[in-house]
């Protein structure tokens, strides 16, 4: 979704909408093998997607993340998601050449960004800090207001 931004396309929601979700049901929900896609393609994503002036911030704060994640996994014994988030980070950097090539690739496409919309709060904070479990539920003060009538 944020390629599509950062090329300057709008997208519309509408948060008192219900979406069931029929995917990922490959992998068990509880799987360490998910747990490794889901931080490592989280990794890709920011360098891919992300504005050089917030790259450095977010991936910072992704990784200092993704070490509680760690950390809390082995005080609950959970050693195989440990080692997920430990692949994970080695699979970023081994192919962090590959991303930087793709992400110049799509900057080459960004001269426009349509930044509307883009939740600036943080996600993860509101989730278990605020314990907001739904889109609905998330702060609009932190959106970005759409600033042009694409």
């Amino acid at each position: 979704m944020l390629a599509i931004k950062n090329r300057g396309y709008r997208i519309g929601a509408c948060r008192e909408s219900v979406v069931y979700h029929y995917g990922g049901g490959t992998l068990d929900r509880l799987s360490p093998f998910k747990t490794y896609l889901n931080f490592r393609n989280n990794l890709y994503m920011i360098v891919k997607n992300y504005r050089t002036g917030n790259l450095t911030i977010k991936l910072v704060r992704r990784m200092l993340l993704d070490g509680v994640a760690a950390m809390r996994f082995i005080t609950e014994g959970r050693f195989n998601y440990f080692t997920s988030v430990l692949k994970a980070h080695y699979s970023f950097y081994r192919n962090l050449s590959l991303l930087k090539k793709k992400r110049n690739m799509e900057e080459a496409y960004s001269q426009n960004p349509n930044l509307a919309g883009l939740y600036q709060g943080s996600i993860i904070k509101h989730f278990f800090l605020h314990k907001k479990h739904h889109i609905r539920d998330l702060d609009s003060r932190y959106s970005s207001k759409d600033q042009s009538a694409n």
